[in-house]
């Protein structure tokens, strides 16, 4: 079941409208004025939830040693680890803010 946005083009009133089947016959009309001169408006989709953190460092950890050829030493590991989960939190932000706003920008951290 769709849900579909429209906007009047009469009162300018934005409503929503739940379509039950695609072989519906159905006619948008302004709940505000009850105009059907309206336009279908792109809606913003969005997800019940995003990649976890610690997937997201595992996954950067393992390409970073991978990249390295797999062989270092105790110190750097730690460092990559400590990399990887700075980036999984910083991918996160911008996966979340990405979802809310329906862009993808450079956000300060």
């Amino acid at each position: 079941m769709p849900i579909y946005e429209y906007q009047c083009n009469k009162c300018n009133a934005a409503f929503d409208c739940v379509v039950m089947s695609v072989s519906e016959k159905f006619e948008p009309k302004c709940e505000k004025c009850g105009s059907t001169d309206v336009k279908k408006l792109v809606s913003q989709v969005r997800y019940m939830s995003g990649p976890e953190e610690s997937c997201l460092a595992s996954n950067v950890e393992n390409r970073l040693l991978q990249s390295m050829g797999g062989k270092v030493d105790s110190n750097i590991q730690k460092e990559i680890k400590e990399l990887s989960k700075q980036a999984a939190k910083r991918g996160k932000k911008r996966y979340a803010s990405m979802m809310d706003t329906g862009k993808s920008e450079n956000i300060d951290y």
